[in-house]
């Protein structure tokens, strides 16, 4: 699920001696995420990755939120692929996303250089207009890189969490993202896809209302109803990251803490630090093939982690009982039979995260009003079952499985290799891991308290996969606190669900009192999606905000004409009425006119054959 690259230098078993090498420890990740750089970010899903292209540098922070989300091990979006098409979705609604977002100047430190900031600004206020271009599916990976989407519709530009991080370490996953990813464990992960999901299917049903408003005029505005139905689909995409995340074995358990560093002990530095080691222990449990298969050190390894790779002690329990499973995890998702679901022995796996995955984005879609085509017929052999329910959040890892995941292990000339979680070497180096990578500051008595609380873990799951193989109690939170933070259940279901969570709808007029920021969110969310959200723009763009958009066109420095120019045709042609105020053309009637009660209206003189973004463009005083 995540993208861990948190590397330790020690000692690593081959041949039966310690050699030189690095070892590395990832702070628990599930099916993969990829962020491929490019000079264009602009094209087809089909043209990337780009030849000579390589992983973000950097691979973190602003840089990301400028790059595309293709290549490599995207397992999330080539799950949310496969579930578009096996779930019916037209394949239209994969294409390249190409959204024309109005924003300052300012700058923005990027890697090394000086890049204009791309936070939506007001439309009145437009020095440049920028590209965001994306598929939805990308947007499965959107946790492993962002807060929210608010976080990336604002370009990583901020820290979410709080504190003084740049925004470059604070999007860092072993700083500060893989430390608060308890969220993408159940219950947590629950919550978090319930939350998206009922913001998808709450854009989805405020898309299909406008499409009935417009009755006959549907094909004219056709470009604003695809486009609110992909923000809605762009939603569910977020939210299937957690549900995507719920069906790799490696995070069929509760690990530690919440999404939130104030859920750790201790003030703010130690709160962090604490959060840096539980989720560096939670991530020797969860696996490591996803790190240390791709060192250069380690490429005649084979990494098979257990809970990650095949392995006949790796099980799980689906959450209406019933006899263990295998399970697989990240790195892995060539052997989920992900086109048939049938076949293998994990046929169970693929056809229970098809089956969620392919119910809530067929619910979205439905409720969406189908803009981009007729929903087709679900994938033989599959089920619509609640997507937020038991069925689809319920499975737990044996204890068995816990116990076998509770090391690193690896083969090397033919030999089999596992270093246990409770080893003298780990126990001592993951603290050094966690200053040098975690970037945080460990004390004697912290340090002292990790051994003895791993220790004390370790001994529960050997008791447990020894005594109770076949049981979950491991999985569902035995295996209590760990450096004081209780198992992730804990923290699960409040309001909000995260400081950063993405704001309550309507977007941009939400009344979300629950985090001091919600209305700044919802604002970038909707000057984003401008398009998607006209209908909302339509009902608080005022005869004013119009004839700010003229004036904005003469004012502005000549650099800044061509975006005064997009903004205010842009905006404008939503309340053109094409006439005078004494015969205007009603066959024409604008956007506005259709949505909302008492729009906003201007004039432009012309006949049948000139485009209303033409008038609209002449009545800014600008050429088209």
């Amino acid at each position: 699920m995540s993208r861990a690259r948190v590397l330790l230098s020690m000692g690593v078993l081959a041949a039966g001696a310690l050699a030189p090498g690095v070892f590395a420890v990832p702070t628990a990740r599930a099916f993969d995420s990829a962020c491929v750089q490019s000079a264009d970010a602009t094209g087809e899903v089909g043209t990337y990755p780009r030849p000579g292209a390589g992983a973000c540098a950097p691979s973190a922070g602003p840089n990301t939120a400028r790059q595309r989300w293709i290549g490599g091990l995207d397992e999330h979006r080539q799950v949310w692929e496969v579930t578009r098409a096996q779930a019916g979705l037209p394949e239209a609604v994969s294409a390249t996303v190409r959204l024309r977002v109005f924003t300052a100047a300012t700058p923005v430190q990027v890697g090394g250089a000086q890049l204009p900031s791309l936070t939506p600004v007001p439309f009145e206020q437009a020095a440049l207009v920028q590209t965001r271009a994306f598929s939805v599916g990308e947007l499965a990976q959107l946790p492993d890189f962002s807060y929210g989407l608010w976080d990336w519709a604002t370009g990583h530009e901020s820290c979410p969490p709080g504190g003084s991080a740049d925004p470059e370490l604070c999007h860092d996953f072993a700083s500060h993202m893989g430390p608060v990813n308890a969220n993408h464990f159940p219950p947590q992960a629950a919550h978090f896809y319930s939350r998206y999901h009922a913001l998808a299917l709450g854009r989805a049903q405020a898309c299909a209302a406008a499409g009935e408003r417009l009755g006959a005029e549907r094909d004219r505005f056709a470009s604003y109803l695809r486009a609110c139905e992909l923000e809605a689909l762009a939603l569910e995409a977020v939210g299937q990251h957690f549900l995507q995340d719920a069906w790799s074995m490696g995070h069929m358990w509760q690990r530690w803490g919440g999404p939130d560093f104030a859920d750790f002990q201790g003030t703010p530095e130690v709160q962090r630090a604490r959060a840096v080691l539980t989720a560096l222990v939670a991530g020797l449990i969860h696996g490591a093939r996803g790190v240390l298969q791709r060192l250069p050190e380690w490429t005649s390894y084979d990494v098979n982690d257990a809970m990650g790779a095949p392995h006949p002690e790796v099980q799980y329990v689906l959450g209406g009982g019933g006899a263990p499973v295998p399970g697989i995890g990240d790195d892995y998702l060539q052997l989920l039979p992900l086109a048939t679901a049938t076949g293998t022995p994990y046929a169970p796996q693929a056809h229970g995260l098809l089956s969620c995955a392919a119910s809530g984005m067929r619910a979205v879609y439905r409720a969406s009003g189908e803009q981009h085509g007729a929903l087709g017929a679900l994938a033989t052999g599959l089920v619509e079952v609640d997507p937020t329910g038991a069925a689809c959040f319920g499975q737990r890892a044996t204890n068995a499985a816990l116990l076998k995941g509770a090391a690193i292990q690896f083969r090397v000339l033919g030999a089999q290799v596992d270093l246990p979680l409770d080893a003298r070497l780990a126990a001592r180096l993951i603290p050094q891991l966690g200053e040098s990578t975690g970037q945080v500051t460990l004390d004697p008595a912290l340090r002292n308290r990790f051994r003895f609380e791993l220790q004390r873990v370790a001994s529960l799951l050997r008791l447990l996969g020894k005594g109770r193989p076949g049981g979950t109690e491991a999985a569902d939170g035995r295996l209590g606190a760990f450096l004081g933070a209780a198992p992730n259940g804990a923290y699960a279901g409040r309001t909000p669900l995260a400081s950063y969570v993405d704001p309550d709808l309507p977007w941009p007029g939400t009344a979300d009192a629950a985090t001091p920021e919600a209305g700044g969110r919802a604002l970038a969310l909707a000057r984003l999606f401008h398009r998607a959200h006209a209908e909302d723009w339509c009902a608080r763009t005022f005869p004013d905000t119009l004839q700010a958009l003229r004036a904005r066109v003469t004012e502005v420095p000549s650099g800044q004409r061509a975006a005064a120019c997009e903004a205010c045709t842009e905006v404008v042609v939503r309340h053109l009425r094409v006439g005078s105020e004494a015969a205007w053309d009603t066959a024409r009637e604008p956007l506005c006119q259709r949505l909302t009660s008492a729009p906003a209206l201007v004039y432009q003189p012309g006949d049948a054959a000139q485009a209303p973004e033409a008038l609209a463009a002449a009545w800014c005083g600008c050429s088209w």
